[in-house]
């Protein structure tokens, strides 16, 4: 490498980049917010009594089993232990998984921005979508939400999220459109489930149902979704690029603009070779995340996405770094600085976790399921496909996995649509709704709160720009599931 492009690097390498890095109020918005929840969650222990299911070999509740708890003690010292005590649960694998995974992103992303990797590719999708760039938001929408709906990605969506942030901050729009674009997009598309293998799969193999069973109306109701979501996030779209100071985020996206200036001359001035690499990098990924998706669904394999897709961007983005530098040591020094830019999300990771935690610790998980269950035998189909509705919108809080739910959730559930004489379909639609689109807006799930420390926002801000969607989704809903009633579904 010649010695004016390396010095050039070097004055790179020490100016802050606020491309991927979590803001200081972003992060103590969420922070006080898991906290109150820990403490509230605390609170439900001294109230509500503990009880206990039986379960099977596989962890499935067996119905009809519940007994109460006498001898459970759940100390007030125990909820400030339970971010510590998480490490000790299933659960910890997971958190170190996506919290090393979201510390991976921040390096590959520090080395790509570094690079005038984003750069070129972002230029190349102006140039070629200038004159239709609402048609280009659209269709992104669309291909998000078919990825959520048929392959069950979500946390996957974050990978994409910094480069859609950055397109739609340089197509005049602000970092809400950018993640409504990946994260709310594949949110909506996990929640309208189409073949989703992670909430219909499980929920209909339990069910013992196919899969594709009642598709016909699901499919119905994916077109009418997305032409919910388009609708809104276009809108706000609009709205922001005729006045941008309207946008609840305003103030960063003027200094992540200022950062990030396409016009910016690039160290390296090879831009076909950087786009290659690059593109390789992001069709290697789309493809292992797309053959995840379809081996859980055709094979019923069950590999983890998250493990494939940390090891792709580690290994992608030093190797595309090095390539692009051909500087190893600078490669990982960009690398390291993206790291340490994101790695205080791990905190809200595990307190998002200690939540349920604390619930689940003193035992009254079950006995919440059980007082729900019983108040849903003595109703009408329409008043209880309605509880069943809320009944997964409360565990949701608590347990975002869609499958960990399904597991604890539908064993119950097949036994009362069967006494109430509704189908088990119905019952799978009512639990994929309050499993999913609520992802989104609830603050103790995790990969909401990733999304949101990689882009910045304060949680307060995506609230207020997402709950009336919440709303109107919320009502939607509702209807499908009364009309599923009258339909016979």
């Amino acid at each position: 490498m010649c010695k004016g492009a390396s010095e050039s690097l070097m004055v790179i390498m020490h100016e802050e980049s606020h491309i991927l890095k979590i803001s200081k109020k972003a992060f103590l918005n969420v922070l006080y917010i898991l906290l109150g929840l820990i403490v509230l969650a605390g609170i439900m222990t001294l109230i509500i009594p503990a009880g206990s299911y039986q379960r099977d070999a596989f962890g499935t509740i067996i119905d009809q089993t519940y007994q109460p708890l006498s001898n459970v003690s759940y100390p007030i010292w125990r909820w400030f232990l339970a971010p510590f005590e998480v490490f000790g649960t299933s659960d910890a694998i997971s958190v170190i998984m996506i919290g090393l995974f979201l510390i991976i992103l921040g390096g590959t992303f520090s080395v790509m921005d570094q690079t005038g990797g984003i750069r070129i590719m972002i230029k190349r999708l102006i140039i070629r979508f200038k004159d239709h760039k609402y048609q280009l938001l659209r269709l992104v929408l669309l291909i998000f939400m078919i990825f959520g709906a048929f392959f069950g990605i979500f946390e996957e969506s974050v990978a994409l999220m910094p480069i859609l942030i950055l397109l739609s901050l340089s197509l005049g729009w602000d970092t809400l459109t950018g993640m409504a674009m990946s994260l709310l997009a594949a949110g909506f598309g996990f929640a309208t489930a189409i073949t989703n293998p992670f909430s219909i799969g499980i929920a209909s193999s339990l069910a013992n149902t196919n899969i594709l069973s009642g598709v016909l109306y699901r499919l119905v109701i994916f077109v009418i979704v997305y032409a919910v979501l388009q609708f809104f996030v276009v809108r706000h779209a609009k709205k922001i690029e005729k006045h941008p100071e309207l946008s609840p985020t305003y103030d960063i996206d003027q200094k992540k603009v200022k950062d990030f200036d396409l016009n910016q001359s690039m160290v390296f001035k090879d831009e076909g070779k950087t786009f290659k690499i690059y593109t390789t990098l992001f069709i290697v990924l789309l493809i292992a995340i797309l053959s995840v998706g379809l081996l859980e669904i055709l094979f019923e394999v069950s590999i983890p996405a998250i493990p494939v897709m940390a090891a792709i961007f580690l290994i992608g983005g030093l190797l595309g770094g090095y390539l692009v530098t051909t500087n190893l040591k600078e490669t990982f020094k960009m690398f390291y600085k993206g790291m340490l830019g994101v790695a205080p999300a791990f905190i809200l990771i595990v307190l998002a976790v200690s939540v349920k935690h604390v619930i689940v610790s003193a035992e009254i998980m079950d006995t919440i399921l059980y007082h729900l269950s019983e108040l849903l035998r003595d109703q009408g189909s329409i008043v209880a496909i309605l509880l069943i509705y809320v009944l997964v919108l409360v565990i949701q809080f608590f347990i975002g996995s869609a499958s960990a739910k399904a597991f604890l959730i539908m064993p119950l559930l097949i036994p009362l649509v069967d006494l109430l004489g509704m189908t088990r379909e119905i019952a799978i639609l009512a639990f994929i709704f309050g499993d999913g689109y609520t992802n989104v807006i609830f603050p103790t799930n995790g990969v909401l709160l990733i999304g949101l420390s990689i882009a910045s926002v304060s949680y307060t801000k995506w609230f207020k720009y997402t709950y009336k969607l919440q709303i109107a989704t919320l009502i939607l809903t509702i209807i499908f599931l009364v009309l599923a009633v009258w339909i016979g579904y």
